[in-house]
């Protein structure tokens, strides 16, 4: 048996994974909110086909929905929206702060989780067309927010993190390196001798403290794609009706909007002020390094009970636990902006989308052949893919364990 998820995911066209590199460069170029409109007037473009075809009620193919997908393209989509949005509160907010607001972003998709549907289910007992009429409203408001907030490229703000008080870059460093922050030139230097975006993301890939955090963009998407088979687990191993797994999702989004919304924010403030010794750039970098190492073992274990899961309220509760390491993607964010300049924050978060996309499109057939052992007529998966995922976040705590902040 097939798993249906991965195909729609195999079959889903990814326009922020070919046009990162293009809209990092018109971020660096033009700023942020250019990029940010035309994410918007992407949105608008294929929402409106969709209420196009759906207006037209039979009188085309239905199946010209699809098409709606290519309007992705102007703009890239969400993947580099939120990039830009990351990248914003990168330039905008100092280091000691930044996981705060990173954390409070990462909230909103699980809050939207949690009162989406109710709220479309409310408006569609008025009119069917009352939630296409709400979000093109949404969207329209976007302009708006975005014409009236400050172009973040342009903001000064203290460095305290890629240069601490002293003007020394410090990057994180495995605990056997033995390199300097001199063996790699400024952003400024490099834009001396070439402006070419491979310039600049190569001088990314070759900054030691960026290496580990790249390392979580690409491998951390591979093993959470393995949440997506919980619903058809639910299903076939315990019987559910794919509508009741609307539970499982709103278990996570719970679990993850308690760390982003509040555990997260507070524990920042209290090992802030804990730490408030040392240098402003090297307490973001302990935080955010040690919330990391706190988050890979909840996920390895959220994953690990899936895997044993012999009731279904075990799902339940796995899916909380694993929303409570949802803390790991505004950390390593936020972790990723220490060794670098203000000026190279689009290029590492056009970067990071296109790690992610890949381990999306790389973990989707891994995580479907794993899914499939122990799968056949009247017997669920033997939830191989949930033990590997659980393996894979063991192996990201035992690398985190050997990296080090440098004072």
């Amino acid at each position: 048996m097939e798993a249906p998820t991965v195909q729609s995911l195999s079959a889903t066209p990814h326009p922020g994974l070919l046009l990162a590199i293009y809209y990092g460069s018109v971020a660096s170029k033009y700023g942020r909110k250019p990029v940010l409109l035309l994410f918007s007037t992407g949105m608008l473009l294929s929402l409106g086909w969709v209420v196009l075809i759906c207006w037209l009620d039979g009188r085309v193919p239905v199946r010209l929905i699809w098409l709606s997908s290519l309007f992705m393209f102007v703009g890239g989509g969400q993947k580099i929206a939120k990039a830009m949005l990351f990248t914003s509160i990168s330039d905008a907010v100092d280091a000691s702060h930044r996981t705060r607001y990173m954390s409070f972003l990462s909230s909103i998709p699980h809050i939207t989780t949690l009162i989406a549907p109710p709220l479309s289910a409310a408006f569609m007992r008025i009119s069917i067309w009352l939630p296409f009429e709400a979000a093109i409203g949404a969207l329209a408001l976007s302009y708006v927010v975005i014409l009236s907030m400050p172009e973040s490229s342009k903001i000064e703000t203290p460095h305290g993190d890629a240069n601490d008080e002293d003007g020394t870059q410090r990057p994180l460093l495995p605990t056997d390196s033995d390199l300097t922050p001199e063996v790699y030139p400024p952003i400024e230097a490099q834009k001396e001798s070439s402006s070419h975006w491979y310039s600049e993301i190569r001088h990314l890939l070759s900054t030691p403290g960026l290496r580990f955090c790249f390392i979580v963009f690409f491998v951390s998407p591979i093993a959470l794609l393995a949440k997506i088979f919980v619903y058809q687990h639910a299903s076939e191993s315990f019987g559910w009706d794919m509508p009741n797994t609307t539970w499982l999702r709103v278990s996570q989004a719970v679990g993850a909007s308690i760390v982003t919304l509040f555990l997260l924010p507070i524990l920042n403030a209290l090992l802030l002020r804990r730490h408030k010794h040392h240098k402003q750039g090297l307490r973001a970098r302990k935080l955010d390094l040690a919330v990391l190492r706190g988050s890979f073992p909840i996920a390895a274990a959220g994953f690990a009970i899936l895997w044993q899961a012999k009731a279904s309220w075990m799902l339940v509760l796995a899916l909380f636990v694993c929303g409570l390491s949802e803390a790991i993607q505004p950390a390593n964010q936020a972790l990723a902006t220490a060794p670098i300049t203000k000026d190279l924050n689009a290029r590492l978060f056009t970067t990071a989308a296109v790690l992610e996309t890949v381990g999306k499109l790389a973990g989707g057939p891994i995580q479907s052949a794993l899914f499939s052992i122990g799968r056949r007529e009247g017997h669920g998966s033997l939830g191989i893919n949930f033990l590997a995922s659980s393996a894979i976040f063991v192996g990201l705590f035992l690398v985190a364990m050997v990296v080090r902040v440098k004072r």
